[in-house]
């Protein structure tokens, strides 16, 4: 078995210029400029007030920035390619934060943005998970994903059951083809259907591409979650209601507490009322732009909703969507 051997550092930099044990010193004009250009930098950061080295506080905000990184699921690995810092510096800002840092390793590390995976490493698998449970929702089981994503029946599955951490970035392609082939066509597997309704999982409608990555995040099955008319949008589609629509309805009904119960059922009638008559209007509406040659997402933005929530209301009144198409 052979040792690769490590390629020379090029002229003109300062590891060419001062060499090593086993590797004399470069002394070429295009060195001894290197070097000399380097020491004028570092005299000039030192005159500004930053030296070549960081300060402990310094060091402490790159610590904590791989910390936000490595909390976004990117591993050491990931985060010193993206910098162009060796793993092993990363490793020892995390061991010791009180270790020394140089000035150019720590800039490097704080331009690397959190999440942000190259194309051979694994990652979250909170996404992909999200987008096969909302196939599941449609009534699209693993027969049916498999047909655009090359993947076992028994992966698909415990990618559904969020029996892994991780997916690899072949994998969550995959599932994105699948979603993208599949979202708009209902299915024919109840048994999908029903688990996902069993299990309380949103439909893909319900996220978006910044939040179906997102652990904090809730899905919007409305378009009007966290508000009273998302409570009743909930009720009358029976939808199971979401913690922030619960929440709301529950400060509607202490905000109306002082009323009597005649006045009070005239207002949750008033709600009830508002809620069933919003969606079949903006279904119409939208049926008769999209009738007009204007996209889904032109649709939205005239109608001042989310293309999600055009979606979802065009799929709860299927004569609208029907008339559209």
């Amino acid at each position: 078995m052979t040792t690769a051997v490590k390629p020379l550092p090029p002229h003109g930099s300062q590891a060419r210029y001062k060499g090593t044990k086993t590797r004399p010193p470069c002394r070429c004009r295009t060195c001894i400029k290197g070097w000399t250009q380097a020491g004028q930098r570092r005299h000039l950061l030192r005159l500004a007030g930053k030296p070549a080295s960081l300060n402990r506080d310094e060091v402490a905000a790159v610590v904590a920035h791989i910390k936000t990184c490595i909390a976004s699921g990117m591993s050491q690995n990931l985060i010193s390619r993206r910098a162009g810092v060796s793993q092993s510096t990363i490793s020892r800002l995390l061991s010791n934060e009180q270790t020394g840092c140089l000035r150019t390793q720590g800039e490097r590390i704080l331009v690397v943005r959190p999440g942000d995976f190259d194309e051979v490493s694994d990652r979250p698998s909170l996404g992909t998970v999200r987008r096969v449970r909302g196939l599941y929702y449609v009534g699209h089981g693993p027969q049916a994903i498999t047909v655009h994503a090359p993947l076992t029946l028994t992966i698909i599955t415990e990618i559904a059951g969020a029996e892994y951490q991780w997916v690899a970035p072949t994998t969550e392609a995959a599932i994105k083809r699948a979603c993208a082939a599949l979202a708009a066509v209902p299915g024919t597997s109840h048994r999908a259907r029903a688990r996902a309704l069993r299990e309380g999982w949103a439909p893909l409608s319900a996220w978006d591409d910044d939040t179906i990555n997102d652990p904090h995040a809730l899905p919007e099955w409305t378009g009007y979650c966290g508000t009273d008319l998302g409570w009743w949008k909930h009720t009358i589609n029976n939808i199971p209601v979401c913690p922030p629509c619960e929440a709301a309805h529950d400060q509607w009904k202490q905000h109306h507490a002082h009323l009597t119960a005649k006045e009070r059922w005239a207002e949750l009638g008033r709600a009830r009322a508002a809620a069933s008559n919003r969606g079949a209007t903006l279904a119409a509406d939208a049926r008769e732009l999209l009738s007009y040659g204007v996209d889904i997402e032109q649709a939205a933005e005239r109608l001042g909703v989310t293309r999600q929530h055009l979606q979802q209301e065009l799929c709860r009144h299927p004569e609208a969507l029907g008339a559209a198409a």
